[in-house]
C-alpha cells in the first residue's frame, strides 16, 4: 500500500482545523479537492476517518490512529528538510517562534532585529498566544521555540530562564495614588482593578501576588492584551499590575505612573521553551545562542514575590 504524503498533509490539516473548508483555505486549495483526497484515503484504508458533527467534523477511532502517525510522518519530513538545509549553512531556513503577548510584543522585536542583521535570509514566523497554547503548539511540533511569561505545565518541555520580569502597579496621573511615594498593600483593597484575561502569565502572577499579600480584588474589567489595559488605566477607569517593560513608553510620556507597593515586589520568569525529545534546527540553535548566553536552565517560577 503506497501512502501519499500530500494526502496525509490534507487529512492532518482537516483533523487539526475540524473543517474541510478551513483546511482548504489554509492549504490554498479548493474544498472539493480536500474532500476528494480525504475520500481517496478512506477508500484506501477501507474505513471512515471523519464523522460529521453539526457544521464541523471530528475524527473517528480509525482517524485518530491515522492522525497520530500522520503528525509524526510529517514532522519527520520537516526535520529531514531542515537537516538538508543545515548542510548549506544558515543561508536559508525558517525560524518558528511562539510567544505570550508581553514578551512577544515588548522583548522579541529587538531580539529579532539583531537576529535578522546576522542572518538576513532567514524567514521568521511568530505566533502570539497564551502560555498554555504556546506549550501545546511546541508539543505539536508547530513551533521550534517558545518565549513565555507563565508556568510550564508539561514535563516534556525544557525551560531556560532568560530574565526576570518585574510587574508594577500603574495608575493614571489623576489618580490619588499618583502623587504618593508608595502605597501599602492594605491601600489596594476596594480599589477598582483592570486586569489581563485569565490564562495570561501576567494575570497568574498578579493574582498570586495579591492573594499571598492578603488582598482580594474583583476586577471591574478583564481585558485581553496589555494595550487595552493601559488605555483603560490612562482613562482613570481603575488601576492595574503590568509588566514594567510594557509601560515604559507611557510612563516616560506622562500618561501613566508607577507606584511602588511597600513590602511587595512581584517578579515572574520569562523563559525560553523547547521540546526535550527534539533536536533543534540549526536556525533555532543560532537564535538560542544569540539571546541566552547567560541563561541557566532551572525550575521555573511564574511569580517570585519578595518582601522588603
Amino acid at each position: 500500500m503506497a501512502i501519499n504524503v500530500h494526502q496525509l498533509k490534507i487529512f492532518h490539516t482537516v483533523a487539526r482545523s475540524g473543517s474541510f473548508s478551513r483546511a482548504a483555505a489554509e492549504l490554498l486549495i479548493s474544498q472539493p479537492s480536500v474532500s476528494i483526497q480525504v475520500g481517496d484515503l478512506e477508500r484506501q484504508f477501507g474505513t471512515d476517518l471523519f464523522e460529521q458533527v453539526g457544521k464541523h467534523v471530528r475524527l473517528t477511532e480509525a482517524g485518530r490512529v491515522l492522525d497520530d502517525y500522520a503528525a509524526r510522518i510529517l514532522a519527520l519530513i520537516d526535520e529531514t528538510r531542515v537537516a538538508m538545509d543545515e548542510v548549506k549553512g544558515l543561508r536559508r531556513g525558517r525560524l518558528l517562534l511562539g510567544a505570550t503577548p508581553t514578551p512577544g510584543t515588548y522583548l522579541l522585536p529587538a531580539l529579532l532585529g539583531r537576529f535578522k542583521e546576522q542572518y538576513p535570509s532567514i524567514e521568521i514566523s511568530l505566533r502570539l498566544a497564551d502560555t498554555r497554547r504556546i506549550q501545546e503548539m511546541l508539543l505539536q511540533r508547530q513551533l521550534d521555540l517558545g518565549l513565555v511569561g507563565g508556568s510550564v505545565s508539561f514535563p516534556d518541555l525544557e525551560a531556560a530562564v532568560l530574565l526576570n520580569d518585574e510587574l508594577v502597579l500603574v495608575v493614571a496621573p489623576s489618580h490619588p495614588f499618583a502623587t504618593l511615594p508608595s502605597v501599602r498593600v492594605a491601600d489596594l483593597a476596594g480599589e477598582p482593578f483592570i486586569l489581563r484575561e485569565r490564562g495570561s502569565g501576567n494575570r497568574e502572577a498578579a493574582d498570586e501576588a495579591l492573594h499571598r499579600a492578603g488582598v482580594h480584588v474583583t476586577p471591574v474589567f478583564e481585558v485581553e492584551g496589555a494595550e487595552m489595559v493601559k488605555q483603560a488605566v490612562a482613562a482613570n477607569l481603575g488601576l492595574s499590575i503590568l509588566s514594567r517593560c510594557a509601560v515604559e513608553l507611557e510612563v516616560a510620556a506622562g500618561r501613566l505612573r508607577i507606584v511602588p507597593i511597600e513590602g511587595l515586589r512581584i517578579e515572574r520568569a520569562i523563559s525560553l521553551l523547547s521540546r526535550r525529545d527534539h533536536r533543534l534546527p540549526r536556525v533555532a540553535q543560532a537564535f538560542l545562542e544569540m539571546i541566552r548566553p547567560q541563561a541557566l536552565t532551572r525550575p521555573q517560577s511564574d511569580a517570585i514575590i519578595t518582601a522588603s
